[in-house]
């Protein structure tokens, strides 16, 4: 475990720019991020596409559903003129264009959400199977040394990724409603569980009561001072944040400088 939590850029740097855009994800990088989180849905052409939500209406200048619309179609949408900071115009990114963009960093790791319900059930978790195969990421030397992390709240998804390459560690997300469902590693599958900051608060000894487990831990998303000291102090061994600059002043003894609200 390290010294200190590892600062996941959750969507990048999204409190200052919009979520899961190149320059989020550049500026997450400037900031010193050492992991990168996405969000990872299916078009209906089957491409695998940085997206959060199953439609686009809150990110975007037009409102499709991602599982039923093209990549052509989702292509021509503005994803960053909707940010209340950015408020400038930024295109799509498909999980190839995003791992290309991390061939160049190949110190952060890359924490890859692949979200559900959806339409196109474990598809999702194959494709993502096959992109990390493209590049060489299928395969690690050992979970310590994977680039790549798999995550879902679902535990069925984590089941099939497991199953679809088992050299790749996963995190099994745990919300506040739901977090005392878990199960050991050899049941579900998962290396770590991945914990609300709202669930930690509430029940801070399950860090340790996975820990002894033999399982780690990724908590989001944790932007407060108050609960990045609180993930570090409990061993947390990532933690998800919006504003990576900040998390990685306060986990290093400093003092934040102001910023502005962070996005949810």
């Amino acid at each position: 475990m390290s010294t200190r939590s590892g600062v996941v850029a959750h969507r990048g740097a999204s409190a200052q720019f919009p979520e899961l855009t190149l320059v989020a994800f550049q500026q997450a990088l400037e900031q010193g991020a050492e992991a990168l989180e996405v969000d990872i849905r299916l078009t209906a052409d089957g491409v695998p596409v940085l997206l959060h939500d199953p439609r686009t209406t809150r990110v975007a200048d037009r409102d499709l559903w991602v599982h039923s619309s093209t990549l052509d179609q989702l292509a021509t949408l503005d994803l960053g003129s909707w940010h209340p900071v950015h408020r400038a115009p930024e295109p799509l990114l498909t999980l190839r264009s995003f791992l290309v963009m991390a061939e160049a960093f190949p110190q952060v790791r890359l924490f890859l959400e692949t979200k559900h319900p959806v339409p196109s059930g474990g598809r999702v978790e194959a494709a993502l199977r096959d992109e990390l195969r493209y590049f060489g990421m299928d395969r690690p030397a050992s979970f310590a040394d994977s680039r790549a992390v798999m995550m879902s709240f679902s535990v069925m998804a984590v089941r099939r990724f497991r199953q679809l390459a088992p050299e790749i560690p996963a995190v099994q997300l745990r919300e506040r409603r739901n977090v005392l469902k878990s199960w050991p590693a050899e049941g579900v599958g998962a290396q770590l569980m991945g914990p609300s900051i709202g669930a930690l608060r509430a029940r801070p000894w399950l860090v340790e009561y996975w820990r002894s487990r033999g399982m780690g831990t990724y908590c989001w998303t944790v932007d407060d001072p108050a609960d990045l000291l609180l993930c570090r102090d409990l061993g947390v061994d990532w933690v998800g944040t919006n504003v990576p600059s900040r998390a990685l002043t306060v986990l290093d003894g400093g003092v934040p400088r102001a910023e502005g609200p962070a996005a949810g």
